[in-house]
């Protein structure tokens, strides 16, 4: 074994648990092949659902194997077994064969891993290699597990940070940091436009006290759920807070970000019935606001403010309506595909490019 290649992986797989897990997995991928230079097929196996699922499939002769999956019981495969018994495994152990029949050494070992679910890393080659190189790749698995551990770890800190646990939408400030992304980009596209949707349920309280926090909680999942299906790809989706919601169309004409917001008001409007547990006794309805920029604003927290305030004109006539402010600068409240709309006169200041 060559002491200084382990230590030079070593090092560099803890540098890469700061980065990611992918990261880890390229640094793992390396360093073995470093230590052992037969070896030719590298895979890493995480435990989903009961089921060892490939996320990493380094090497030629097993680049087909990227999302396979193998029962966590199949005696017959060598991550099975190592998890099994809790060490490594090598080909013909406890009868495991190998994944792919040139394979004259194969090894499993697992990988360290804490609240999960199990890991394990697979390493062949079509020659048989030697005591030493057996225990250098040994050596590195347990080191990277330690690494591989922090670095799902850290992407699970940085996902709640990033995304509401209900939900699964973004979180308030990851919107917020995404929308000045997309601002910012647009800024220096000459005919970039992207629009922001505010989305406030009407009589929700009304909802949570009927049906409980429990029914509320379904009633927000559902509603995240029509939230999804009405954005596009590249399109944000966030949880404000509460029964607030946000939507980013990007590279959307206003007019086009209204009638979008149109469907999504009458989505949500036959929402209720597909809630478990739910009876009829309260109505779902949504009021919306839409701003676009640049016409309405040019700064993420002008933008938010201005459909902030065109949801409330929705509150304020009637709810279940979208609301936007029209080149007049009055607020237009929309109800149907056929109504002209209500309209208030609000002062709107003009908005003007800034790139200070």
């Amino acid at each position: 074994m060559e002491l200084a290649g382990l230590i030079e992986g070593v090092r560099r797989l803890g540098l890469a648990a700061t980065r990611s897990v992918e990261a880890v997995r390229d640094e793992l991928d390396a360093a073995l092949r470093n230590v052992a230079p037969a070896l030719d097929s590298v895979l890493i196996f995480d435990e989903e659902e009961g089921q060892l699922v490939c996320v990493a499939a380094r090497g030629a002769r097993v680049a087909y194997f990227d999302g396979v999956r193998i029962a966590r019981g199949d005696a017959g495969t060598l991550p099975a077994q190592a998890l099994a018994h809790g060490r490594r495994v090598t080909l013909g152990e406890h009868g495991a064969r190998s994944f792919h029949p040139a394979d004259a050494f194969a090894v499993a070992v697992p990988l360290l891993r804490t609240g999960g679910g199990a890991s394990v890393v697979y390493a062949a080659a079509p020659r048989k290699l030697d005591g030493d190189a057996l225990e250098a790749i040994v050596a590195l698995a347990d080191h990277g597990g330690f690494a591989y551990a922090l670095a799902h770890e850290r992407e699970a800190y940085l996902r709640r940070a990033e995304y509401d646990g209900l939900t699964g939408l973004l979180a308030p400030r990851a919107l917020r940091e995404r929308l000045a992304a997309a601002i910012e980009r647009a800024r220096f596209a000459p005919l970039a436009r992207l629009a922001l949707v505010f989305v406030d349920t009407d009589r929700f309280k009304e909802w949570n006290d009927t049906y409980g926090h429990a029914g509320g909680d379904a009633l927000l999942r559902a509603l995240a759920r029509e939230l999804r299906a009405a954005a596009g790809g590249d399109d944000l989706v966030a949880r404000n807070g509460g029964d607030e919601f946000c939507l980013v169309f990007e590279d959307t004409e206003k007019s086009r970000a209204v009638e979008r917001a149109g469907a999504l008001r009458r989505a949500i409007e036959s929402l209720a019935d597909k809630v478990p547990g739910h009876t009829g006794a309260v109505a779902i309805t949504a009021s919306i606001g839409v701003a676009a920029f640049p016409v309405d604003a040019v700064t993420p927290s002008a933008l938010l403010e201005r459909a902030d305030e065109a949801m409330y004109h929705s509150k304020r006539s009637g709810r279940n309506a979208v609301s936007y402010f029209g080149a007049d600068g009055a607020l237009v409240a929309l109800r149907s595909s056929f109504d002209a709309g209500t309209r208030t006169i609000r002062p709107c200041v003009p908005s003007t490019f800034s790139f200070t």
